[in-house]
């Protein structure tokens, strides 16, 4: 059993040899290798859009780019690549088919995607090995439980620092006009449409509280799922209208309006949506 005293000698030993600028890798004898290419490398393809969601962390220990994605059940299409398309741009250098657990050899070949399944939602590992320049190679493997590759949101109307919104109904005259706020919390799923494209799901909890003018409440809650088609590698925006009903907590009639949802997905991923409520009558 070693002293106390060696204990302290052998961290004191360490200590040192990092304090002369060494790492603790190169202190146990392993090698620090440094990053190939100089500009970020993404890990792109179906489940971000193509974008830049899932950047790659080199480890210069294991000379290896390293990212997370959460994904979905079903098949996804992916690549290695630069912002630009144009520094690094590795796909498909056989069959293109990616088996868990198994190195997937990779190259330049131009629009030669790499194809991958899963049974299960979950968090994976992509890591990219530079270790050997003419035989570079991509391992996909289970990490951790995730969820489904949901997106959730949760957005206000009006936005922060906007006045409130004010709407007038028929049946209550112009004299009585009515002030709230509502707040949507959604869950945004996308999923690869075996035909091609993408399925997205938007799940939407809907709430609001509005006041007239002689301080009559009505409260708005509703659930809303939205489902629609689109695509994984350009920019598409889709829109619905549907309605809503504020319950009068009061004597005076309960109050429609029609909920207008646009959303636009960008080329890389990014989502935008715009909310608006606009009246549409009493009951």
């Amino acid at each position: 059993m070693k002293s106390l005293r060696s204990i302290g000698l052998a961290a004191f030993g360490a200590a040192a040899l990092l304090g002369l600028g060494m790492s603790q890798a190169e202190a146990a004898g392993k090698p620090i290798h440094a990053p190939p290419y100089n500009v970020e490398v993404f890990a792109r393809g179906t489940f971000n859009g193509w974008g830049l969601g899932h950047e790659m962390k080199f480890d210069a220990v294991e000379n290896q780019y390293v990212a997370y994605v959460e994904l979905t059940p079903g098949g996804h299409e992916f690549k290695i690549a630069s912002a630009d398309w144009a520094t690094v741009d590795l796909g498909a250098a056989d069959d293109g088919i990616v088996q868990l657990g198994v190195p997937e050899l990779i190259n330049s070949l131009k629009y030669g995607n790499l194809y991958l399944e899963v049974a299960d939602a979950a968090v994976y590992s992509f890591k990219f090995d530079v270790s050997d320049p003419d035989h570079l190679t991509v391992l996909v493997e289970y990490a951790r439980k995730g969820g489904d590759g949901a997106q959730i949101y949760i957005q206000s109307y009006p936005l922060p620092g906007d006045p409130p919104p004010t709407w007038y109904f028929d049946c209550l005259g112009a004299a009585n006009p009515v002030v709230g706020a509502i707040t949507v919390k959604g869950v945004l799923n996308a999923r690869q449409n075996p035909a091609g494209g993408v399925i997205y799901r938007d799940n939407q909890q809907i709430k609001g509280v509005a006041y007239d003018q002689n301080g009559v409440e009505y409260r708005l809650n509703m659930t809303r799922p939205l489902v629609f088609n689109g695509k994984a590698n350009t920019s598409f925006t889709y829109t619905e209208n549907f309605r809503g009903k504020w319950v009068s907590q009061g004597s005076t009639p309960d109050l429609f309006m029609i909920y207008h949802y646009k959303i636009t997905v960008g080329p890389m991923g990014d989502v935008k949506r715009e909310i608006v409520f606009y009246e549409d009558g009493c009951r």
